[in-house]
């Protein structure tokens, strides 16, 4: 993985949460890195680009002119079609084409790698098993998905860490089904359902992804959907569940005594209590997950268990970003279905949930419609309210036939309070009707803008009090 001093790459969506760090470690590794992205040439100076210019990744235009002869390869991303001027440009020069997943799991091949697949809260569990490794002595390098906070020798902003030992933990992505040419030393999967693909493709990519591993496997026999995913029968498999899940075969580990409270959990697994902080039953699954797959790389369960009370999240996971006159904002990656019930429940207030979700895309709103609908339906409560952004618009050659009203129409006729509404009228909304004991969470994917939505939104709640600063605790 060290011998990219004579490489020359150009990453096409060099931004993105996946992008960036592979970019970032490309560099590191001593290879010549430049990247464009559509939000630069947009004139939108994000946080990102910086850290990107700190890992030595020079930044141009997304027009072609970083696609130039002598280049190794244009990496991009799945955002990045066809006609992207980059794309074309490689076409016309013959330069490899390589997806983000494929060449990340071209750098994977060389290191013991720990490969996290799931569809829902993989980030998070990538970020924990970094964590716990890093606290129990194993100094892994580390990919993830999202940012973690306050990782140790995590480059800004927290997706990537380069490690002294043989150890990666890597965040793997079967939207564009590179996670079935992964070939690690453990694989773990957390769970399944319809995301960007449907199951039974997804299944048989979580198949090949295990018949792959070549020391072990952690799987959580809960998710009856992972059922069906064939287990090789030379591959030793850790079970894992959580107390009430159906259980399809007996888990060696299952996390039981389970206890929620507003702002973290505990429970018991293996014999060992291990406490969270961090709110909701997704984050008792995914540290569940974490401590069976640090165990499975040889960390004794108790203190896999006893690390993650010290664990510090990951950005747009449940984040917490402030508080005021009473009412927390927060900000996360909640985008499909699952993602935004578990996270819902999570974030259950004494009061009142505020939810302002943008639907990040033509098609995955037309692909979700309608569990989109009938989530929110089911999650909202009387009181709640569900502020929804026209959806977000990444250019390109998308179909264009689906609006956020083809959503909020039929929840609002369930009696529900949803609308369709702007950034300015739902922060005028929130401003002026959140009270004392609600919560307010800024939800969607993709649109790297929503952070500082999310403090903006904060910022109104200050202002309507007079307060200078908010309260920034993560738990």
């Amino acid at each position: 993985m060290n011998s990219l001093s004579e490489r020359r790459y150009h990453f096409s969506g060099v931004g993105g949460s996946g992008m960036a760090p592979l970019a970032q470690l490309v560099s590191l590794f001593g290879a010549r890195v430049t990247g464009s992205d559509r939000n630069l040439d947009r004139g939108l100076r994000l946080p990102i680009f910086d850290a990107l210019e700190e890992a030595r990744v020079t930044l141009v235009p997304q027009d072609g002119s970083g696609v130039v002869k002598g280049l190794d390869a244009l990496v991009h991303s799945t955002a990045v079609e066809p006609t992207n001027p980059d794309y074309v440009r490689a076409q016309e020069l013959g330069i490899p084409r390589i997806r983000r997943g494929s060449f990340l799991a071209e750098l994977a091949a060389s290191r013991r790698t720990i490969a996290i697949a799931g569809t829902s809260g993989k980030s998070t569990v990538t970020a924990m098993v970094a964590h716990i490794l890093l606290d129990n002595g194993f100094d892994p390098s580390f990919y993830g998905g999202g940012a973690a906070v306050d990782l140790p020798g995590a480059f800004p902003p927290g997706g990537l860490r380069v490690g002294g030992s043989e150890w990666m933990v890597v965040e793997t992505d079967e939207s564009d089904g590179s996670v079935a040419e992964f070939k690690p030393a453990i694989a773990t999967l957390t769970n399944l359902t319809r995301d960007h693909k449907e199951i039974d493709v997804t299944t048989e990519l979580f198949a090949k992804l295990l018949e792959q591993t070549r020391e072990r496997a952690v799987i959580h026999v809960g998710d009856p959907a992972l059922a069906f995913v064939a287990r090789p029968s030379h591959l030793p498999v850790l079970t894992v569940a959580v107390e009430g899940d159906p259980v399809w075969s007996a888990p060696e580990l299952i996390a039981g005594a389970v206890r929620l409270t507003p702002n973290g959990v505990r429970f018991t697994i293996g014999g060992a209590e291990a406490r969270v902080p961090f709110p909701g039953i997704l984050t008792v699954q995914n540290a569940a997950f974490a401590i069976a797959t640090a165990v499975a790389a040889g960390v004794h369960i108790e203190p896999a268990a006893q690390s993650l009370e010290r664990f510090a999240g990951v950005r747009r996971r449940l984040e917490r970003v402030g508080a005021a006159d009473g009412v927390d904002v927060y900000d996360d990656f909640g985008h499909n279905p699952v993602k935004i019930r578990m996270a819902m429940e999570a974030l259950r207030p004494s009061g009142s949930l505020w939810v302002l979700y943008q639907p990040h895309g033509y098609g995955p709103t037309k692909f979700f419609r309608d569990e989109l609908i009938e989530t929110f339906r089911l999650a909202l409560r009387p009181g709640d309210h569900l502020l929804l952004a026209p959806i977000y618009d990444a250019g390109g050659t998308a179909n264009r036939t689906i609006r956020s009203e083809d959503i909020a129409e039929p929840v609002a006729q369930s009696e529900r309070a949803a609308k369709v509404a702007t950034r300015e009228e739902a922060l005028r909304d929130v401003v002026e009707g959140a009270r004392s004991g609600d919560r307010v969470v800024v939800m969607g994917a993709r649109d790297d803008t929503l952070p500082s939505y999310a403090r903006e939104i904060l910022a109104g709640l200050l202002a309507r009090t007079g307060e200078p600063t908010a309260s920034r605790s993560q738990r």
